[in-house]
């Protein structure tokens, strides 16, 4: 189990890092996506080395060891980064302020993890941590500190996301929640497995229990954190997708409006530069403004006033007028007002009048 994890939690730290460099190329930058993006890049590493195979090279080819120490120096590293992601602006204290008063006390974490390796036996370097590898005082004093430091990166965390949760609404209040208590779990099992190990050490308490509680505290945190950091990136993309496909729904849609009115004035039509169906319903929308723009000196006054199957009428009386008399003189006015800001909202009417055409079309083409 806890390497179907691994294997998951590596997959999308990859596809998370991929698209943090991809938001870093698009031009949005700053100190705290350089830290997710940082935070990102350290974890998704941290879950490299501790692969067995990378493990096993690290410790043959540099020094016995040398892979659990990297592992929770990158873990150190991007809890450290996730510190500066959410911390909470206030009077008197930045977030470049804040990443420098972190520097401190990760150096000296990383340090002290270093010393406590070199302490250590080599033949205990790569064990796994258990009651019998806990009685050395070195190993113990390593995975001390490094429980210690998370469970301090941990807790700054929760506390930090707790101010945005307050403020957060819909879907990203969500994702914060899922991110507090996977923090909040991750937190409890490091203090869990410092208590373990100082406990295996004293011979005061038997940690079995403790280690069993933090190995499950710890994959049901990792599954939180992971699915609240991967939600709002999800929803991203879930959202432009659906965009996507009502945006194409909606083009086809306007085809029939849209044909009855640029028939008469070609030239309002713009050349096509995309295929994305957002650019080829915005680019619909704008040719039948400004075409209706165009027949409005042609529309009785009355014509927002009618049922949209009389407006209809009115809009063919348009354009054969404009056919006959080869334009259209007066003042213009615009025409079916939007019903609010946005595409969508510039479309729906247009829709309305488009679809009253299509049924009129179809009528036309059974009868004949």
């Amino acid at each position: 189990m806890p390497e179907i994890i691994n294997l998951v939690a590596l997959v999308v730290f990859v596809l998370a890092l991929c698209w943090r460099l991809d938001r870093i190329r698009r031009g949005n930058g700053g100190l705290q996506a350089l830290a997710m993006t940082v935070a990102i890049a350290a974890m998704t590493l941290a879950f490299v080395v501790s692969a067995k195979t990378s493990a096993h090279v690290l410790d043959e080819y540099v020094y016995v060891g040398v892979s659990r120490w990297l592992f929770y120096a990158l873990l150190a590293l991007g809890v450290a980064a996730l510190i500066v992601v959410f911390f909470f602006p206030r009077a008197g204290a930045t977030r470049e302020r804040r990443a420098g008063h972190e520097a401190l006390p990760l150096v000296v974490a990383l340090i002290g993890l270093q010393v406590a390796l070199l302490v250590t036996p080599s033949s205990l370097r790569t064990s796994s941590l258990s009651e019998w590898s806990a009685k050395n005082w070195g190993f113990a004093l390593f995975y001390v500190i490094a429980s210690a430091y998370l469970a301090y990166g941990f807790g700054a965390c929760v506390h930090n996301v707790r101010k945005f949760y307050r403020m957060a609404q819909g879907y990203l209040r969500f994702s914060l929640a899922l991110l507090i208590l996977g923090f909040a779990l991750l937190a409890v099992a490091s203090v869990l497995q410092v208590l373990a190990v100082v406990g295996s050490v004293s011979g005061l308490v038997q940690g079995v229990n403790q280690l069993i509680a933090v190995r499950t505290l710890d994959i049901v945190g990792v599954v939180a954190f992971l699915v609240g950091i991967s939600f709002p990136m999800l929803h991203s993309r879930w959202t432009g997708l659906a965009a996507r496909r009502r945006h194409r729904r909606d083009a086809t849609a306007l085809e029939p409006l849209w044909e009855l009115v640029t028939a008469a004035i070609p030239e309002v039509v713009l050349p096509t530069e995309s295929s994305s169906p957002t650019q080829r319903l915005h680019r619909e929308v704008v040719e039948i403004r400004d075409a209706l723009t165009q027949l409005s000196p042609l529309v009785p006054e009355e014509f927002d006033d009618v049922d949209d199957e009389v407006k209809v009428a009115m809009l063919r009386d348009a354009v054969d007028a404009y056919r006959d008399e080869g334009g259209a003189s007066g003042p213009v006015r615009p025409m079916v007002p939007a019903d609010g800001a946005g595409l969508d909202a510039e479309a729906a009417p247009l829709i309305r009048l488009s679809r009253c055409v299509a049924v009129e079309d179809a009528s036309v083409d059974s009868a004949a």
